[in-house]
This record gives C-alpha cells, sequence and structure tokens, in this order.
C-alpha cells in the first residue's frame, strides 16, 4: 500500500521532467554578470587594474588659506580644515605653505592651489 504513492509520485516527476527539456535554439541570457558588473570588469580592464587588487588612491590636496592673527599665530587651511599643528603644516611663508603629504614628504603649495597625489601601495 505505501508503494502506490511511491509510483505516483515517480510517474508524475519523469512527466514534469520530459516537459522541463531546454530549447537549444534559446539564447542563454545573463549568466554570471550584470550589464554594470560587466562594465566595472570592462573598465578596470582596460586600465590594467586586476579585480580584487587595490587601485592607486588618488588624494587631493589643496591649501585654502593662511590667516595671521595679530599675536603671530597662524591657521592654515587645508582642503577646507583649519591646521594649527606643525605636524601637518611645516612651514607657513607669506603667501605659500609647505604641508606634509604623508610617508614623511612634504609639498610647497601656495594660497588656491591643489595637487592630485597617487601612491602605489593603496595608501592615502
Amino acid at each position: 500500500m505505501k508503494l502506490t504513492p511511491l509510483i505516483l509520485l515517480l510517474a508524475a516527476g519523469t512527466a514534469f521532467a520530459q516537459n522541463a527539456t531546454p530549447d537549444p535554439s534559446a539564447p542563454l541570457g545573463r549568466l554570471f554578470n550584470s550589464a554594470e558588473r560587466r562594465a566595472k570588469l570592462d573598465a578596470m580592464r582596460e586600465r590594467n587594474v586586476e579585480p580584487g587588487v587595490a587601485a592607486p588612491a588618488e588624494t587631493e590636496l589643496r591649501l585654502d588659506g593662511i590667516v595671521r592673527t595679530s599675536d603671530g599665530r597662524s591657521t592654515v587651511w587645508v582642503n577646507g580644515v583649519a591646521r594649527n599643528d606643525r605636524a601637518s603644516v611645516l612651514k607657513i611663508g607669506e603667501r605659500s605653505a609647505r604641508v606634509a603629504t604623508g610617508n614623511g614628504q612634504s609639498i610647497e603649495l601656495p594660497v588656491g592651489a591643489s595637487v592630485r597625489m597617487v601612491s602605489d601601495d593603496g595608501t592615502r
């Protein structure tokens, strides 16, 4: 008696499998990546960047302004942030400042100038 439901189930499964055969002339469609992801991968391939590998980081260093108070203190604006410490601003001139870029390096920038920096190791 318990074999009857099992036989009916097998017969139904066989009938379903016969109707589910794929049409060989039908297009496959999208298999793995969306169109957006595919475009990003193609762009990375053109720039010779491997997926999963960090691209060189780009940062902009901009000297916005220098203000000197009457008591001799100076404030320098770098990327819109006021800097009073000597760790990030090494030297303040009349119309320029020497700003630390990281890794022990610095650059002299006139007020209003900006420079785009690229690091090789992916750090900023």
